[in-house]
């Protein structure tokens, strides 16, 4: 059977002896000669994971693939194999887990350890032949000598350079004569048990594939030998690709953004000429071990068997079954030429590059203007026009679901183990120089309060993405006049958002809050079956002052934690929201100082009963949206007048409510002085004395005086409970003729 071998990972040639005894043939351990099924497509993603596409015409019937320990599952759950020829794959199979024919080979640790004396312990009570310098003997070992294994720490080396181990071995003869052999005196051991030479064969192979630096073979066998088209596809583990960015400031609120990708090339194979394709976004990706055979674990029943068994009867039993290389200059230069040639006739032209180019064109272009050159030598530096005109975009754009793809134009070349640069991205956009004023230790808007003050800001760019595809999150380098004022960090930014790009300190701006005013009002939202439901609203505003020691007039943006319970109510028209913040806008002149008002609402719905547990409370919660729809005319006129007597009784419960409260507090104050007058008397009885008598009638007066204002509070207090009692029950027939429904 023919084999066609596709390698993932460096062949390396091993050769192993084993020991064999008599009727026994060495195992052999073959490495086939391979060819390799090249690579034709890649296709990155930044969840980890890279699709890989291999073709080639193929005129055998096996398909040998070569992975990596590493790569296998990923590999068993993709792994698509199609014949253009019209035929089909019939099989595809892959050795064992290698742990797991372990464990099932039950192999001995000394085994799979190795080395002469570990074998011989464990192999106790075979029969052999061991062969020395000067004799030979056959027969069953015994063991290893136990006591000197000490000494084996403390092995000395005599003056032939032979190391004196005194570890022996004893063997029982055919004679039945114990033989004391030194180990180190023994050439060879001959096994003449089959099994033993088997198991040792099994383990010698098991730890072939030991490590993750081993191939192992995943064989597709084919319907028929014959010539075809044969096409495979799968998933593979693979770095993330990077982005980095570089944006060029230009005149007024110009930019050119430059973007390229940072691509490594681990898969196993070279790629060369490849189409490659990168995928911004993260779709979900996971490990899933679809290669180590899974065992149930099963009840053991047998302790059935014997509770069944009352007597001794018979029963029968069952049984259960790096950088990216350089291209070579000698055979691309000419094919380079023309290209770069149109390219410097468009800059000299003031016309962008043909963007269309390859990646050797835009590496060797300053091979070919030994004069540009010289110039540019003589120049004090390189300009923006030069430097957003020397980017060459290499990737045209394109969409896969919801995510978006760039797409090489022209075929990729990184060998394996090798990283390269892959230009993205060059685009024209809106790039506003801007300050950042962050809040920091600001939870919220209703977090700020009169006095608070920042002192912090930052020189940012506020960049408007409208280059038609999603910004992937990584570093970018600003450039302004022909040097580098900075570095920041992009955030992922989706199409037509705007990001905020921070890339220095600005001392020169400072934002406060100079005054705070809360207002709150309640609206009624429904009057039905005595349940009143009225939504409270809160406005907060807050006067913010914005103070520029900026020589120029500059664009202040106020950062603003969100919260989901505060909605902006006067924002500016240019406020950008994401997903945590609100970034507003604000216009300051140089050396000066603008104050800014900002409002946010938040709602409260309630719902309260007319009738039950703090009902006055509740009626007076109800009171205030009632009247707040009276006053705003959205009772029906049919039912005003029993709304505006609902209002007015619930205040006369109100002024009720203050009258018992104030009278309750006069009758305590006048029962504690009556207490401490019959306590003043008590003390008076017994002298007697003009002054002392004085003194009687004084208090004898009060005291009448206060029992005639409790029994004038005590009227009162009963006359206000029949009158709140017939409120009360008028409160029950309001709770079931009340009827309103605010309009949506």
């Amino acid at each position: 059977m023919k084999r066609r071998t596709l390698v993932t990972v460096a062949a390396i040639a091993i050769s192993a002896a084993a020991i064999c005894g008599p009727g026994c043939s060495q195992q052999q351990v073959n490495y086939p000669n391979s060819t390799e099924l090249p690579v034709s497509r890649v296709v990155m993603y930044q969840s980890g994971i890279g699709y890989v596409e291999r073709t080639a015409k193929v005129s055998d019937d096996e398909l040998v693939l070569r992975i990596r320990p590493d790569q296998i599952n990923d590999i068993l759950k993709s792994l698509t194999v199609i014949d253009r020829g019209n035929g089909r794959p019939v099989s595809i199979s892959l050795p064992v887990d290698k742990n797991t024919l372990d464990r099932l080979a039950q192999i001995p640790d000394q085994v799979r350890d190795g080395g002469i004396r570990s074998l011989l312990e464990a192999f106790r009570g075979a029969n052999v032949k061991i062969k020395t310098r000067g004799a030979s003997y056959e027969g069953r070992v015994v063991g290893v000598d136990e006591q000197n294994r000490t000494r084996e720490l403390n092995i000395s080396v005599n003056d032939t350079g032979k190391s004196n181990d005194d570890t022996k071995v004893t063997l029982l003869t055919n004679s039945n004569v114990l033989e004391v052999i030194p180990l180190s005196d023994i050439k060879s051991v001959s096994l003449y048990d089959k099994s033993l030479a088997d198991g040792l064969n099994k383990s010698l192979n098991i730890s072939l594939n030991e490590g993750n630096w081993k191939q192992l073979e995943l064989v597709i066998r084919m319907d028929s030998n014959k010539t075809r088209e044969l096409a495979m596809s799968y998933l593979v583990a693979m770095p993330t690709w990077k982005p980095a960015y570089r944006l060029v400031l230009g005149d007024g609120d110009k930019g050119t953004l430059q973007g390229w990708a940072v691509v490594s090339n681990v898969t196993g194979a070279d790629w060369n000429d490849i189409s490659f394709s990168l995928v911004s976004g993260q779709p979900m990706s996971f490990t899933y071990d679809l290669y180590k055979p899974q065992f149930l674990t099963r009840p053991d029943l047998s302790g059935l068997a014997a509770q069944k068994a009352a007597s001794p009867e018979v029963v029968a039993s069952g049984y259960n079954t790096n950088a990216a290389a350089k291209p070579r200059m000698a055979a691309q230069k000419a094919a380079v030429a023309p290209s770069y040639a149109r390219g410097m006739a468009a800059r000299e032209s003031g016309e962008m590059m043909d963007l269309a180019v390859t990646a050797d064109e835009a590496y060797f272009k300053d091979d070919y203007d030994e004069e540009e050159a010289k110039m540019a030598a003589m120049d004090t530096g390189i300009t923006s026009t030069e430097m957003a005109n020397s980017f060459t975009q290499l990737a045209e754009k394109a969409q896969i679901g919801s995510f978006d793809e760039y797409k090489l134009a022209s075929k990729l070349t990184i060998p394996d183990g090798n990283t390269a640069l892959v230009n993205l991205i060059q685009s024209e956009l809106v790039a506003r120089d801007t300050r950042l004023i962050k809040s920091d230790g600001i939870y919220g808007f209703d977090g700020f309060y009169k006095g608070w003050r920042n002192d912090k800001s930052f020189q940012t760019i506020e960049l408007e993405n409208n280059t038609g595809v999603a910004l992937d999150s990584g570093p970018i380098t600003i450039y302004r006049d022909s040097a580098v004022i900075g570095e920041g960090y992009l955030m992922r930014t989706e199409k037509d958002a705007t990001a905020y790009i921070t890339f220095a300190n600005e001392g020169r701006l400072a934002a406060s809050v100079v005054d705070t005013n809360r207002q709150s009002k309640q609206r009624l939202d429904s009057l039905q079956n005595g349940q009143c439901a009225f939504t409270t609203t809160e406005m907060l505003t807050h006067k913010f002052s914005f103070e520029s020691r900026i020589q120029n007039s500059t664009t202040a943006l106020m950062q603003i934690n969100r919260q989901d319970i505060w909605t902006p109510v006067d924002f500016p028209e240019k406020t950008v929201k994401s997903t945590d913040k609100y970034i507003v806008p604000v216009e300051v002149g140089g050396n000066e100082t603008v104050e800014l008002a900002l409002t946010m609402k938040r709602d409260n719905k309630y719902n309260r009963p007319l009738v039950g547990r703090r009902g006055s409370a509740n009626l007076i919660e109800c009171r205030d949206a009632v009247k707040n729809a009276l006053e705003n005319n959205e009772i029906p006129a049919a039912d005003r007048s029993d709304f505006e007597k609902f209002v007015a009784d619930v205040e006369a419960l109100d002024t009720i409510a203050v009258k018992t409260n104030s009278l309750q507090q006069r009758r305590d104050e006048i029962n504690r002085d009556q207490a401490s007058l019959t306590q003043t008397l008590a003390g008076l009885k017994d002298i007697k004395t003009s002054n002392a008598d004085s003194l009687k009638n004084q208090l004898m007066q009060r005291q009448k005086s206060n029992e005639k204002a409790l029994v004038d509070i005590t009227t009162e207090l009963y006359t206000l409970q029949v009158e709140k009692g017939e409120i009360d029950l008028r409160m029950q027939t309001y709770a079931q003729t009340l009827n309103y429904m605010r309009q949506l």
